[in-house]
């Protein structure tokens, strides 16, 4: 399947992901991989040209 874009994470993001516990951090992973695969609007939606908000329900 193609991908519909690529993520960078910034080094705070990455360590804040790093402070989450183990389901929840798989949880935000899996739900980037999905989005990369199609748009979703409940995923994550467009706030600039190049940045994007992705949002994950957990609990």
């Amino acid at each position: 399947m193609d991908k519909y874009f690529d993520v960078i994470f910034l080094e705070q993001a990455l360590e804040f992901l790093e402070k989450l516990d183990l389901k929840t951090r798989q949880k935000i992973y899996y739900n980037i991989d999905k989005a990369k695969l199609g748009l979703d609007p409940k995923l994550f939606k467009k706030l600039t040209d190049e940045i994007w908000e992705f949002r994950t329900k957990y609990s």
